[in-house]
């Protein structure tokens, strides 16, 4: 039995939960193919998984856990499909996960709570928002002393751009090439397994 089933009813749900809009003359069916690599990193998570994948996360609800206690994790991109991939993968960890898709309102989240992690795509929808957003989150998170850790993903395969965004404080920067999901699950793993061993107040 396949991990989640690409029905039309599932499609639709998929595009409202992501806010992205069902493009016009384009049958459901063939929009398919821009759900393969979340189901392609649902079967990776559900081989590896240290726990279930809730419904919850699946479903994507509009519950906002900005008045949780347990650490958490800030998600921003300006495509409600990476969001969404990001909210599943991510979900494995013990973290409260948020998600943002332009950067008023990462701005707006970021002041409200104590994120250990941030996650964000750099073209949101442009690379000068995306700076832009990097360096205000450094600060802030300098000015209330809280140690966050900034990881910058983008599809761009301009080599500058890496150097780019670790001047304006990013602490890791992750190219979306084929294997991209799996690799930021990898460095996430160790930065909260690093987390775990330090036993460091947050």
């Amino acid at each position: 039995m396949p991990l989640i089933d690409l029905d039309d009813e599932f499609l639709e749900l998929f595009y409202n939960i992501t806010n992205e809009k069902v493009p016009k003359n384009v049958e459901l069916i063939d929009l398919k193919k821009q759900l393969i690599n979340i189901v392609d990193t649902l079967k990776e998570l559900n081989r590896n998984a240290k726990k279930p994948i809730s419904n919850k996360i699946l479903g994507f609800t509009d519950e906002s856990d900005e008045d949780s206690k347990n650490p958490a994790i800030l998600v921003v991109d300006d495509l409600g499909v990476i969001t969404y991939q990001l909210k599943v993968l991510l979900s494995q960890f013990e973290y409260d996960i948020d998600c943002s898709q332009e950067i008023y309102d990462a701005v707006s989240k970021f002041k409200k709570r104590k994120y250990r992690y941030v996650v964000m795509d750099l073209f949101i929808p442009t690379e000068r928002e995306g700076f832009i957003l990097l360096t205000e989150l450094k600060k802030m998170a300098a000015a209330s002393g809280v140690k966050t850790v900034i990881g910058v993903i983008t599809a761009s395969p301009r080599k500058e751009i890496e150097q780019q965004c670790k001047n304006r404080g990013a602490d890791f920067f992750l190219e979306k090439n084929n294997d991209w999901q799996n690799s930021l699950y990898k460095i996430m793993d160790a930065y909260i397994h690093e987390d775990s061993d330090s036993e460091e107040d947050f």
